[in-house]
């Protein structure tokens, strides 16, 4: 994934109301400038994109290891789980990819889970 996708799919789970505005190459948050149309990236090196990541992190729960560039999710037992070990990125690329991670796993077993509700119905 590249910034702009990462970036694309933290602001999807957030379920923020985004756009891509492909003339700037980035996330945008909001319906316009006027209506406070202003750039969404965790990943950016700046203390707003800094503060976005962190802010995730707690959200999420995500415990890093910022000499190695690993971050992970832990699972209910309390072992780590989701994990992004010694990214080639930055720190705050690694806390993103373990956030989607994490995120595309629980969507996977909601939809198992009510799959097999769905066919267990008519037994």
């Amino acid at each position: 994934m590249n910034d702009l996708e990462i970036c694309k799919r933290i602001a999807e789970i957030k379920g923020l109301s985004v756009k891509q505005a492909a003339h700037y190459k980035k996330i945008v948050n909001g319906a316009g400038i006027c209506a406070g149309f202003h750039p969404y990236n965790p990943l950016a090196k700046t203390e707003t994109g800094k503060a976005l990541c962190f802010d995730l992190m707690v959200e999420y729960d995500v415990r890093v290891e910022p000499s190695d560039c690993n971050a992970w999710i832990d699972n209910e037992d309390g072992y780590p789980e989701h994990e992004i070990i010694h990214h080639d990125g930055t720190l705050q690329q690694a806390i993103c990819l373990a956030i989607i991670e994490a995120n595309e796993d629980k969507n996977k077993t909601t939809w198992l889970r009510d799959s097999n509700t769905h066919s267990n119905k008519g037994k």
